[in-house]
């Protein structure tokens, strides 16, 4: 009787084909994920990269509003007499500035820096916001803009004012900075943030070129 064919020729893998199969895909599988691995590594890196350069600017941006601060007289709405309008505090401030020719046109605009909602809480950063508006001496004639965020993730924030206490007086730095005849001679700002970077510090010490010498 005549064979129809041999062992050699009957479908199926050998024990060495499966083998090369089985070794092959794993190294398949091992390529995807390192690309895998290598775009998100890429990722994280650009984003940190872009946080960092949005402190940067928002830090610039800050220190150049605080530089241009003015002494601008507003009108009490309670006793309707006139005051210097800034009023310092440890985490929030407002003030009269004079803008960059962009959304005032050149003319003096009225800043108040504080928490978005909330001083943060354990675990639970929170944004810086910045509310604008044309300056006014009337405060019933003040319109804020939106208000713009400044830095985000923050965990910590102070500010501290640097001047005389009174009339022959040396400067020095107060935690506030409330009901006097003039603006501080120069600020301290500390923003503590956090983000996939880890945290970083933000301290800036910034004159203000429009304050009284004298």
């Amino acid at each position: 009787m005549k064979r129809t064919g041999s062992r050699d020729n009957q479908a199926g893998f050998t024990l060495v084909e499966l083998l090369v199969a089985l070794a092959l895909t794993a190294a398949i599988g091992s390529f995807i994920i390192a690309g895998f691995q290598l775009v998100r590594g890429t990722s994280a890196i650009a984003y940190a990269r872009e946080s960092a350069e949005e402190v940067d600017a928002a830090a610039k941006q800050l220190r150049g509003i605080l530089a241009r601060t003015m002494p601008a007289t507003t009108i009490d709405e309670v006793d309707r007499n006139a005051r210097l309008l800034f009023d310092g505090r440890t985490d929030a401030v407002t003030f009269v500035t004079l803008s960059e020719a962009t959304a005032f046109q050149g003319g003096l605009m009225r800043v108040h820096l504080s928490w978005q909602n909330r001083p943060p809480l354990p675990r639970h950063p929170t944004a810086l916001i910045l509310r604008t508006a044309v300056f006014r001496a009337d405060p019933r004639l003040v319109f804020e803009s939106e208000p713009v965020v400044l830095f985000r993730d923050v965990v910590g924030f102070s500010l501290r004012y640097f001047g005389a206490p009174g009339p022959d007086k040396p400067p020095q730095w107060h935690s506030e900075w409330l009901g006097r005849d003039q603006i501080p001679l120069a600020m301290l700002v500390q923003v503590d943030l956090t983000g996939a970077s880890g945290r970083r510090l933000v301290i800036q010490q910034t004159t203000l070129r429009h304050a009284p010498t004298k």
